[in-house]
């Protein structure tokens, strides 16, 4: 059976790369994140794009989510369109990761906090594969 090799055809084989969002939270933050209703907007997301997953990170207790008033991330206000029940009042990694989605022509991103920010050292991650975005570079085929 014949075939068309197109293993080269445009940017067909174009390295992708996966990117990362990272929000700070904590002490030295506390003056950007001490607004009593707890819901900020911290980011876009970029077009085209595919967000693959999204989590706290806690190095140091904080304030600003637990169990009870959770750390929240969505792309409407008070929204947990990406992620719900982050919690920062325990070392570690937390929340629940919603589910992967296209942004379509890019989203904002909201986060919502269970307390306003006076202590700790907290990351929000969030993250996403930019299907457009090319670095440049080939990826190496063997065997054609």
């Amino acid at each position: 059976m014949a075939f068309k090799n197109t293993t080269r055809a445009g940017k067909t084989h174009l390295k992708k790369s996966v990117c990362l969002m990272s929000i700070q939270i904590g002490a030295l933050q506390s003056a950007d994140y001490n607004d009593a209703s707890n819901n900020y907007l911290v980011g876009y997301l970029p077009p085209g794009a595919i967000v693959t997953d999204a989590k706290v990170v806690t190095k140091v207790i904080s304030d600003a989510g637990t169990g009870v008033t959770p750390i929240t991330l969505g792309t409407t206000e008070g929204g947990t369109e990406i992620m719900s029940a982050g919690d920062s009042d325990a070392v570690g990694i937390t929340g629940t990761f919603t589910g992967e989605f296209d942004t379509d022509t890019g989203k904002p991103v909201y986060m919502t906090l269970g307390a306003v920010v006076t202590t700790g050292d907290v990351r929000l991650l969030i993250s996403y594969e930019e299907y457009d975005l090319n670095t440049g570079d080939m990826t190496v085929i063997d065997n054609i």
